[in-house]
Parts: C-alpha cells; sequence; structure tokens
C-alpha cells in the first residue's frame, strides 16, 4: 500500500510536537516550582511579624482628610535640601506644597513655600513688639495640643519651640528645622514624634507679610502615623530586594517599605490577593494574620520574579539537549522528504516542457509520467493532463474561429450584394419581391452573427439607468481577490487596500463586475509562476484602483485604442483575444465618473482607473 504525501508528512507530526510539549511541561513545572518555594518562604516571613503586629491596636476611623507618611529608608539630613525625598507632595496648594515621611518613630515634614517677598524675624533688642515677618506654624487640637512656629532669623538651621497648651508652665521644647531660601520662596524643613500627633487635627498656617496686603493661608488635615517599632522590624527582613506592607482590618497602613525601584508599589487593594501572584517580573502574596486580641492583619509582600528561578540552570540544560535531539531528527527527516518531492516537481516540470514546441504550442496529447502515482503529486499530474487536453482542443477551436466567422459573414454578405445588384435592373415585380426576401434572411444571419456584439453595446444604457449609491470598496476588492485566490493558487497575489472603510459613490455590483474583468485580463496574460497585485488607493477626495501583472508588455501604438471594442491589445497570432473584457472596464468607469489606462512596466502591464468618488 503507498501512502499519500500527506500520510508520510503526518510521520512527522509526533516528533514537531514534542518540541513545544517537552518545552511547555519543563517550564510549566519550573513555573509551579518557584513560586510554590517562594509563597511558602514569603508566608514564613509574614508569619514572623505576628509578635509585633501582636503589639499594635487597630485605628479607628477617621473622617477628615487622613495622610499616610511615605516610609523612608534611612534618616533625612535637616538641611533643607530634598534631594533624599523620593515622595510626591501629598498637601499641595497655590502656595504650600507639603511632603510627609517617616523613619522609626519620627515623622519628617518637608514643605516648599511661594513667596515673592521674605521677612525674617528680628531680634526685639528692647523693643516691645516684633517687626513684621513671615513664618509658617505647625497646630495640633487634638489631646496633645501643642502649635510650633517657624519663624527663623535667616535663611539656615534653627531651633523652633514646641509649646503644648495643657501643660503647667507652658513647657517649650525645642524642634531642629532649616529654613533655605530660593529664588521663587523657602523650603521648610522639620521632624517630630509620631506620637505627638497621632489622633490630632493638624493645622498648617502659611503667614505672607508682604508690607501691603499679608496673606494668611490654612490647611487642615491628619495624619496616620506608621507604627515604628513594626517599622523598624518590617524595613530589616526587607531588605533590598522585598516590599512589605502591613494593613489593619479598616485597610489602614501600619507599616510600609519603600517600593522597589522600576517594581509598581504596592496598594492596599493588593490585600485582596489571597495567594501568591505572577504579574510581570515580580510576585505578590497576601498573608492575614489575626492578633491575640481579635484584630486582623494583612501582610502583603512584593519579590522579584527573578528570585524565582535561580536553581533553575539544570532544567534548562536538559531543556535544551532535549530540543536539539528532536531538532535534528526533524531536520533529516524533512530534508530527505523535501528532496525527494522536489525531484518529483521537477520532473514534472520537464515532462510538461516536453509536450510543448518553441511556439509554446501543444504538439500532441499531454502524457505525464507522474501521472501513475497515487499520491497528492499523481492526482495534479492527471489533472493537468486532461486541463492540457482541454486547452490543446480549445486552442484549436480558436484558431477555426477567423475562417468560421469570415466564412459565416461572407455568405450572407453575399447573398445581400447579389440581390441588390439584380434587384436594381429587375422590372418584375414578383422578381422583386424573392430578391429584397434574399436579402432580408441576409441580414438575419448578420443581425445573428453579430448578436453578442449588440449585448456589449446594452451595457451603455444599463449604466444609464441604474442607481447611484455608496459602498465600502475595501471590502468588495478584498473579497473578489480572496475569491480569485482561491481559484487560482498558482499565482502569487499581492493586495493593498486601506485597513478603513473607503466608501466611493457609485454601484458595487458594476463596481466588482469592472474588477472581475481586470483580474481576468490580468489572469489571462500572467506569465507562469507569476504575480498579480490589486491596489486600492485611497487620494482623500478621489481613489483610484490599480490591477497590475508580470508578463509579456502590450504595444505602444495599441495603447492608446487599449478600452475600444474588438480592440485585441494583447491578442496573440490568430487574433483570438478581441478585447470585449477591456471595453465593459472603460464603460463600467466612465458611468462612475472614473477614466482608465493602461502602461507598460518593468515586468508587466498595469491598468489604473481613477477618479472613483469618495464620500
Amino acid at each position: 500500500m503507498k501512502l499519500s504525501l500527506r500520510a508520510k508528512l503526518f510521520l512527522f507530526v509526533p516528533i514537531i510536537a514534542l518540541v513545544p510539549w517537552l518545552g511547555y511541561q519543563t517550564l510549566t513545572k519550573l513555573q509551579q516550582f518557584a513560586i510554590q518555594a517562594q509563597t511558602e518562604s514569603l508566608r514564613v516571613l509574614a508569619d514572623s511579624l505576628r509578635p509585633a503586629v501582636n503589639k499594635v491596636d487597630s485605628k479607628s476611623v477617621q473622617k477628615s482628610l487622613v495622610l499616610v507618611p511615605e516610609p523612608l529608608n534611612r534618616k533625612p539630613s535637616i538641611d533643607g535640601f530634598f534631594d533624599e525625598w523620593s515622595a510626591s507632595p501629598q498637601l499641595t496648594g497655590d502656595e504650600l506644597s507639603l511632603m510627609i515621611g517617616q523613619f522609626d518613630d519620627i515623622v519628617y515634614f518637608a514643605a516648599t513655600v511661594s513667596d515673592a517677598t521674605r521677612f525674617y524675624q528680628e531680634p526685639l533688642f528692647g523693643r516691645p513688639e516684633a517687626v513684621p515677618f513671615d513664618y509658617l506654624k505647625f497646630i495640633g487640637l487634638g489631646p496633645n495640643e501643642f502649635s510650633i512656629q517657624f519663624a527663623p532669623e535667616a535663611s539656615g538651621r534653627f531651633s523652633a519651640n514646641f509649646l503644648q497648651q495643657h501643660i503647667q508652665n507652658n513647657n517649650a521644647h525645642k524642634v531642629d528645622a532649616y529654613w533655605w531660601e530660593t529664588s521663587t520662596g523657602y523650603r521648610l524643613e522639620w521632624g517630630i514624634p509620631a506620637k505627638l500627633i497621632e489622633r490630632e487635627i493638624l493645622e498648617i498656617l502659611y503667614y505672607d507679610h508682604n508690607w501691603l496686603k499679608p496673606l494668611l493661608r490654612l490647611n487642615r488635615f491628619s495624619i496616620e502615623p506608621l507604627s515604628g517599632e513594626l517599622q523598624r522590624f518590617v524595613r530589616q527582613l526587607a531588605g533590598e530586594s522585598r516590599q512589605i506592607l502591613v494593613i489593619d482590618n479598616n485597610k489602614r497602613v501600619i507599616a510600609k517599605t519603600p517600593p522597589l525601584k522600576n517594581i509598581p508599589s504596592l496598594l492596599v487593594s493588593d490585600a485582596d490577593l489571597l495567594k501568591g501572584s505572577i504579574a510581570g517580573q515580580y510576585i505578590r502574596l497576601s498573608v492575614p494574620v489575626r492578633t491575640d486580641k481579635g484584630f486582623d492583619f494583612y501582610v502583603v509582600i512584593l519579590a522579584p520574579a527573578s528570585e524565582l528561578v535561580g536553581e533553575s540552570k539544570q532544567a534548562i540544560i536538559v531543556l535544551a539537549w532535549q530540543t536539539l535531539g528532536v531538532i535534528i531528527i526533524l531536520i533529516f527527516g524533512l530534508s530527505i522528504y523535501s528532496g525527494s518531492l522536489a525531484e518529483r516537481i521537477k520532473r514534472l516540470r520537464t515532462d510538461l516542457k516536453s509536450h510543448l514546441d518553441d511556439r509554446g504550442r501543444f504538439n500532441e496529447d499531454a502524457r505525464l509520467s507522474s501521472a501513475k502515482s497515487n499520491d497528492e503529486v499523481g492526482e495534479l499530474s492527471r489533472d493537468i493532463e486532461i486541463v492540457l487536453n482541454d486547452l490543446r482542443r480549445y486552442t484549436m477551436f480558436l484558431e477555426r474561429i477567423p475562417k468560421t466567422l469570415k466564412h459565416e459573414l461572407s455568405n450572407p454578405m453575399s447573398a445581400i450584394q447579389t440581390s441588390l445588384d439584380l434587384l436594381a435592373d429587375e422590372d418584375d415585380a414578383k422578381q422583386q419581391v424573392r430578391l429584397r426576401a434574399i436579402a432580408m434572411r441576409g441580414i438575419q444571419k448578420l443581425e445573428s452573427t453579430l448578436g453578442k456584439v449588440t449585448e456589449a453595446a446594452s451595457l451603455e444604457e444599463a449604466l444609464r439607468d441604474e442607481g447611484v449609491f455608496a459602498f465600502d470598496a475595501s471590502k468588495v476588492v478584498r473579497d473578489a481577490v480572496d475569491a480569485s485566490r482561491r481559484s487560482y493558487p498558482t499565482i502569487y497575489w499581492n493586495l493593498e487596500v486601506p485597513e478603513i472603510q473607503l466608501i466611493i459613490s457609485g454601484n458595487d455590483f458594476r463596481f466588482e463586475q469592472l474588477l472581475d474583468k481586470l483580474i481576468d485580463n490580468a489572469i489571462a496574460f500572467v506569465n507562469d509562476n507569476g504575480w498579480i497585485k490589486v491596489e486600492l488607493i485611497d487620494g482623500i477626495t478621489t481613489a483610484a484602483l490599480i490591477v497590475e501583472n508580470s508578463g509579456t508588455p502590450i504595444a505602444e501604438r495599441t495603447a492608446q485604442t487599449a478600452f475600444q471594442i474588438f480592440s485585441g491589445t494583447r491578442n496573440d497570432s490568430t487574433g483570438s483575444h478581441l478585447g470585449l473584457g477591456l471595453y465593459v472596464v472603460r464603460l463600467i468607469a466612465e458611468s462612475m465618473k472614473a477614466v482608465p489606462t493602461i502602461e507598460n512596466t518593468a515586468d508587466g502591464v498595469r491598468v489604473m482607473v481613477s477618479g472613483f468618488r469618495v464620500k
């Protein structure tokens, strides 16, 4: 039993399928192993935070504006420079922007103030009242009830008084701060213990003394400081390769480490991810923690995914060797198979050329050696034999057409001519009637012979009566070329149409008929293994349709009459190609206000119909 080419090809399918299957299985196992190992290690890390979380009380929800300080990698220097601040301003206004950060138990503030005129506080030196000056006051309106007024005597480091109103003797503590003057205002930096501002309603008053109309701005907000002790523990566990976020059951941030470089920061919403998940190059894990007091906390951890496959090198090497072996077998088998197939196709081409003479005419009935095979090449050979034999008979028929047409026209023409000559000299009425009858029969024969010619002429009248509407030319061209590609798979088809709709004005049925005539004309004259290019060009207000094919060029002297009836622009020596197709193209194009042209190219002939109206 002989196997078909398809059956032989299927023998290699299992081998080909091994390549993606082996790769998929190996990568899947590596990923599962890595995710499981990393998830378990991160879960253990999250559980190690339980003793520290046990010491934290769940925070109550406040209704005012609550700001959470950004975690800082190290203790900032109070020097007026904000280079070490990576956070964005959390409080902004017309003249004031404020950044808030925390390191351990200290909350740091970095304010930028726009002030065109700066007035510093002047020493009293015995004066009963101070000269008006610029200042920024930081006020707490909660249980601690404090106020700090930042009003230095010059740009640089200074100490501000921290006043607690409810303490006897109005004790004052010192707060280190730095006032740095800039070209557009000044920058102020200071720090304060987190316990003093927790659950406080805070106010920042900005006073601008400018001699004309002093300005006073007030901003009110609250701060939820991070847990200092938990923050230190979390920072030690996170190191430089992880980010950790701890939130309570009210979705309030308790502790947080700075985000990793080039990796999105953890969000409160990530707490809902109760299982490890990989997104891009990192993994996220959320672990619920219940304290001894019954409070629920969530520890969210982010780690780079590159750590997950650190031990997979050996597995990748095994996969590489397996893939290499499969590829070698595949290449060897396909080489033998493709070589045998190429030799058979070459032999089929040689057999085909042996049946053609120097003029490309068939000299005998086709007999191909590959027609005896039982596979697809044999079926193709037998089909080619049928087509070649039919084509040979059709060619012989076309060669007889000129003689037949001449004979069919010459007989009625001779009868008409003879009848008219005799009718001029005949006086007998009966003979005149007989001669007229002979002439009428000749005319009827001519009408029958020329009947099909009048069909082409009737197309022009039909076009005048048809309506005009808008249609998508891109879709019509694309569908027509797809149908031709299926019908003529041996021709290389090149289609270039706009990706979007190209709406033109006309009749879609006639436009499709025009395109079919152009494609049929190109197919009829394309050379062996040639190509046909169909292009639809959007010219904003007009559109153009181009059909180009490889093959023998047309004679320049016939280019002007290519679209006339029976022009035969590329007719062969037998005169079989009468040119009715391009005549129909011209009629349809003119009905849609377009103009057809034909010209030679470097490789063949191009027909362009331009001037279609774009809607």
